[in-house]
């Protein structure tokens, strides 16, 4: 990230009316008559530890009809991984069947820390990630920025401390539609692809642009894949989807403890040899 300050968008407004340069403002997630719309736009540029909440709306539907088509039982057990914001999980859940659904993310909700600066938002360890006031939005990255602007972020998050904060509140992470589908059979759970699926077995696993090599090195794809392969029943389904412009994809079975390729989508994943290949 070039620029890590960038100007608060609704001030802008404020002076030019119209404008769409600069930032929405997180701090809008704390308004409880925020439009979806709005929601889901602060939603997408936040960036959480290096990675984007950046989905859309049915994002790779090639793939979700190959899945409504795939012949899943009614009663399939779903674990989507590293959703986002769940905006395309309720795509994939209008077109299918299903028995239970799980949304998962690493970061499903965040901490809205109030202080005399301004509002820092951070994770479930407290650590910040971004910072608005009235005037300016800033991200807790520095690796590529201007040496204008990296002292001022660094001083600016060295100086956090939770415990001094005058207000702290938790502030979902997640489309505000999906909210209200969440019970036995829509459950949303934090859940990191580094880590043993602590859940039921499931039918299919859905991953969408999150197990590829501008993210990882091919020996953490192998341990995350050893983790989905562990989510897995025999005979169950792993989609690897893509959308690097064009959407492309893999729909894998699990047979006798290895992965073969069931059906492709475009151009397929780019990580397909390790599937396969897993052990």
């Amino acid at each position: 990230m070039r620029r890590p300050i960038r100007l608060n968008r609704n001030f802008c407004r404020k002076l030019w009316p119209g404008m769409q340069r600069g930032c929405p403002d997180p701090r809008g997630l704390l308004d409880a008559g925020i439009s979806d719309s709005d929601a889901n736009e602060i939603l997408v540029r936040m960036k959480i530890h290096g990675v984007f909440k950046t989905t859309w709306s049915d994002r790779f539907p090639q793939t979700t009809r190959l899945l409504a088509s795939s012949g899943l039982s009614p009663q399939a057990v779903i674990a989507d991984v590293g959703a986002s914001d769940g905006s395309t999980s309720l795509s994939v859940m209008q077109a299918m069947r299903f028995g239970r659904y799980y949304v998962t993310d690493r970061y499903v909700e965040a901490y809205a820390c109030t202080t005399r600066k301004g509002m820092f938002f951070c994770d479930e360890h407290a650590n910040p990630f971004m910072f608005a006031n009235r005037f300016v939005v800033i991200y807790n990255e520095t690796g590529e920025a201007p040496r204008s602007q990296s002292g001022i972020v660094k001083n600016l998050f060295a100086g956090f401390d939770m415990a001094k904060c005058k207000d702290v509140r938790k502030v979902p992470l997640m489309n505000r539609a999906l909210l209200p589908k969440l019970g036995d059979d829509v459950r949303l759970e934090r859940y990191d692809i580094f880590e043993a699926w602590p859940h039921e077995k499931a039918d299919l696993v859905i991953a969408a642009n999150i197990l590829n090599r501008d993210y990882f090195a091919d020996s953490l794809l192998s341990d995350a894949l050893r983790n989905l392969k562990g989510a897995l029943k025999d005979g169950g389904r792993l989609a690897l989807i893509e959308n690097r412009p064009a959407e492309q994809s893999n729909l894998f079975r699990l047979e006798h403890g290895r992965f073969i390729v069931e059906s492709q989508v475009g151009a397929g994943s780019d990580v397909k040899a390790l599937v396969t290949g897993l052990a």
